[in-house]
């Protein structure tokens, strides 16, 4: 479905007053691909240098976008914000979790200020309004050389559609600015702040304390001391969370007593 917009994203129109120290060093708004993920990490393939730390890459459409798990990300072109920024990083500086929990803080913190809509991060990687779905994060990692790796840092977020864009299978659990807020929706607006958000923590490495950023996650995380059902290593798990740290994981209280740690990248929430 082809969904009409009040205009398109252009590069120009982001970088207008972003001033950004990294995030944003170059803008590339693209008309269709097939994952802005899969596309910013091939560009650099074989490429070690700096020159595309902070780059960001924007598509109005994915052929073929990708959320956590493998599971597919689906928006009407033009009706939503996809991109990546990709980050040149020292190995071992932060834990993988640390930039998802880094991203979801930006995002949700971006959206509240550019929008009346007031989202809150649900574990491990996804900011829901209520308990409906407005947009997903999702963080790949590969080595570039000894040292050295990539950060690509994929979010997606839901910003012109209707109910009836989405489709049967998640109408009831998916949602839009455009249906939450009571204003017109800027996608350049909301862009332009979710870019100088993730500048502000990438921009300068320490603002990624694992403490700090477990502190921030929390205090806008709807998450905590509820009652979840995960799913890890083929065993179900029920119980109440009671914390979410980058290095250890979601701390669940179980309903058997125990407490457990379970790792986003190997946990599936039911």
């Amino acid at each position: 479905m082809t969904l009409a917009t009040p205009h398109q994203l252009r590069a120009s129109d982001l970088r207008n007053d972003l001033d950004t120290r990294r995030v944003g060093r170059e803008i590339l708004v693209l008309p269709e691909i097939d994952s802005t993920n899969t596309y910013a990490l091939n560009s650099i393939s074989g490429e070690s240098g700096r020159s595309w730390d902070g780059q960001v890459v924007f598509a109005e459409m994915q052929t073929a976008g990708r959320g956590r798990l493998g599971r597919s990300w689906r928006v009407p072109r033009g009706a939503g914000l996809m991109f990546t920024t990709l980050l040149r990083e020292p190995v071992g500086r932060s834990s993988p979790a640390s930039y998802v929990m880094a991203a979801a803080v930006a995002t949700t913190d971006a959206i509240a200020e550019s929008t009346d809509v007031e989202p809150a991060i649900r574990w491990p990687n996804d900011i829901y309004v209520g308990t409906r779905k407005l947009a997903g994060i999702l963080v790949e990692i590969r080595t570039l050389e000894p040292g050295a790796r990539v950060v690509a840092i994929g979010i997606g977020v839901n910003c012109l559609q209707h109910a009836d864009h989405f489709a049967d299978d998640i109408r009831d659990r998916a949602t839009s600015l455009e249906i939450e807020s009571k204003y017109p929706v800027d996608r350049v607006r909301v862009g332009r702040a979710i870019l100088r958000r993730l500048d502000h923590f990438f921009a300068d490495p320490d603002r990624i304390d694992d403490e700090n950023l477990s502190s921030l996650w929390q205090q806008r995380s709807a998450d905590i001391n509820t009652r979840v059902n995960l799913q890890h290593d083929g065993r179900a798990y029920t119980g109440r969370i009671v914390e979410v740290h980058p290095r250890t994981g979601l701390l669940l209280q179980l309903d058997s007593g125990a407490r457990r740690e379970f790792d986003p990248a190997t946990t599936t929430r039911l």
